[in-house]
């Protein structure tokens, strides 16, 4: 017999009241993925299951019930004005990283610029502002090649072109070239507890982890990227919340100019920009 969907959600959902990783939305965005629904249809129809789908979803509700981001099961995450493939080559882009986009599309208004998205994962941040601004010139780099395999099919997915760059860090660029440097690296330290958290077990850790106390790319990034940009160009850096004060002086140490601290969605201290003067 099939089985009801609606009293399977209802099921599962009572099942796994105590796991940390699995709720309701979740249960319900992974048989609208399954079957290829609208949410709507799950609760406005009687929608059935073969036995083969049931089985499907229940695997599916087990690999979430683990830790493993829903944008992975599912394939594919939205961020800002585009949709990405998402895969454990790469980060599941956050919300959080999108108050850096709504910066520079407000404090950055010239048709033509030279933008990089350094350590670009998914292409999430240099592609949502290519979207935006079409002219500006935006060059995405990566030290793994799967990142910018990935970051590639999601230009082509969003139709916006951009320069794809196997680099390690900083390496292959010319100097004074750049009007903005933008990056979200890794930020955590080995050892914390946040890497068994939700998601971040199954995310790539090369990615994730720099250093002791996470801080070794952000010093190494923000240390080398004023040879980079030109006169009057801008880095912007996010790091986590308790990294915010030695980010500050850091970037003041280092001869930034005008250095800004964005707070993210939850009211945290999130991002930090400085000028090169």
């Amino acid at each position: 017999m099939s089985q009801n969907l609606r009293e399977l959600l209802i099921s599962k959902t009572e099942e796994y009241k105590d796991n940390d990783f699995v709720t309701s939305l979740d249960l319900q965005m992974l048989a609208c993925n399954l079957l290829g629904v609208d949410r709507s249809k799950i609760f406005s129809s009687s929608l059935k299951l073969d036995h083969k789908k049931e089985d499907k979803l229940i695997d599916l509700i087990k690999r979430r019930s683990s830790g493993e981001p829903l944008a992975y099961i599912l394939g594919e995450k939205g961020f800002w004005n585009i949709d990405l493939e998402v895969n454990p080559k790469v980060l599941v882009p956050r919300p959080e990283t999108e108050t850096i986009i709504e910066d520079v599309l407000f404090s950055f208004t010239k048709e033509n610029l030279n933008i990089l998205d350094l350590g670009t994962g998914s292409g999430a941040i240099g592609l949502a502002l290519k979207k935006e601004k079409p002219k500006w010139e935006v060059y995405c780099s990566d030290i793994s090649a799967g990142a910018l395999e990935t970051t590639k099919r999601n230009s082509i997915r969003n139709k916006a072109t951009v320069h794809l760059v196997l680099t390690n860090w900083l390496e292959a660029f010319r100097k004074n070239f750049f009007d903005l440097i933008i990056s979200n690296p890794p930020y955590i330290g080995q050892g914390d507890k946040r890497l068994d958290g939700d998601g971040l077990s199954h995310e790539p850790k090369g990615a994730l982890v720099s250093g002791p106390d996470g801080k070794e790319d952000l010093l190494n990034i923000s240390s080398k990227s004023l040879d980079f940009l030109k006169q009057g160009g801008y880095l912007y850096l996010e790091h986590s919340p308790d990294q915010s004060k030695q980010m500050k002086k850091s970037l003041e140490n280092f001869g930034y100019t005008n250095i800004i601290q964005l707070r993210d969605l939850n009211g945290d201290l999130r991002v930090i920009k400085g000028c090169k003067e």
